[in-house]
């Protein structure tokens, strides 16, 4: 299992649940196999009381804007953001729940 992020916050959004904070840019300099995380791949939950599930990778990527020419703008200080599938209120799952991608360190993606 490789550590990805403690969840802070979350939202609904139109594809699961949106996790806050993202990752920071410059933290995948220093974790270089979260740079291989791709929609599917599978991820537990942990939560503080211990329980855990197992969800899925919707979407990951870095927000962008989309000029009337077609051009994608994207900010390089911006971080890395995940949405999960979740099938429960998202009111339910607590700060402080830890996101953990299950793969092994040396797998490869």
């Amino acid at each position: 299992m490789i550590f990805v992020l403690t969840i802070a916050a979350c939202r609904k959004d139109e594809l699961g649940v949106y996790l806050f904070p993202g990752l920071a840019m410059e933290e995948l300099d220093f974790r270089p196999e979260l740079k291989r995380l791709k929609p599917g791949e599978l991820l537990e939950l942990r939560y503080p009381n211990g329980w855990t599930m197992t969800a899925e990778l919707l979407a990951f990527g870095i927000p962008a804007q989309r000029l009337s020419d077609g051009t994608a703008l994207v900010s390089l200080t911006d971080s890395v953001h995940l949405t999960i599938s979740y099938p429960f209120d998202p009111e339910g799952l607590p700060a402080g729940t830890e996101l953990w991608w299950q793969r092994e360190a040396g797998e490869a993606a």
